[in-house]
């Protein structure tokens, strides 16, 4: 009787075939597996500072954040009221407390936009923000912000200095509104193409949450 089976030659197409379509579509999976991983920390995040505002704002039974203890400026040192007070008292889940620094176990040195653009600084000036970490590993940083009429700026990086280090991606601003909630200043499409000079993300984040909500928390190129 004839024994049926396959050549070597056959048996090498083959692995070749299944090489070549594992390395074409490996790298793929991974990327929409990190992107997923960063869309997840950015949401979850989002949802931590939403609690706090809110719940500040019902423990000194006011409308107006920026009426609160944690709304109001403070000078570089002083937690008793604004960003220090906000974040110490109620991001409960801080892991590291970054304080008024630019600390390495917190941010990175620069960032960078998607399409590799030097995007600056995390942090703008450290000894005006005010940076946390939170037990998730995201580096939430704030500020006064002068230039928006003193409303507190937020700038996140979703798993802190730890690459890609790339707005929209990991890394993120926003501002909070009078009501608490939060707002991006930006369009979807403004999302990295900045051409501002100055030494922060403040330039090219801007449009680049916006994007992420309105794709329904899911990050794309």
């Amino acid at each position: 009787m004839m024994k049926k089976a396959f050549t070597l030659s056959e048996v090498l197409i083959t692995l070749s075939i299944i090489g070549v379509v594992a390395a074409l579509t490996i790298p793929t999976v991974v990327k929409n597996y990190r992107y997923k991983m960063y869309a997840s920390q950015l949401q979850k995040t989002y949802s931590q500072l939403q609690t706090a505002t809110k719940s500040v704002m019902e423990d000194e039974m006011t409308n107006n954040f920026y009426q609160t203890t944690a709304g109001v400026k403070n000078a570089p040192g002083d937690c008793s009221k604004g960003p220090c007070y906000f974040a110490k008292k109620y991001l409960k889940t801080a892991m590291e407390d970054c304080g008024y620094t630019s600390s390495k176990k917190c941010v990175a040195d620069n960032y960078v936009t998607l399409n590799g653009t030097r995007a600056g600084r995390l942090i703008p000036n450290v000894n005006t923000t005010y940076c946390i970490q939170t037990i998730n590993g995201a580096t939430v940083c704030f500020m006064n912000n002068e230039w928006t009429n003193s409303r507190t700026r937020i700038t996140i990086d979703v798993n802190g200095p730890e690459p890609p280090n790339t707005v929209g991606l990991d890394a993120f601003i926003m501002n909070i509104n009078t009501d608490g909630t939060f707002y991006d200043w930006g369009e979807p499409e403004d999302c990295g193409n900045g051409t501002s000079t100055i030494e922060d993300i403040c330039s090219h984040a801007p449009g680049c949450l916006n994007k992420v909500i309105k794709n329904n928390w899911v990050i794309k190129d």
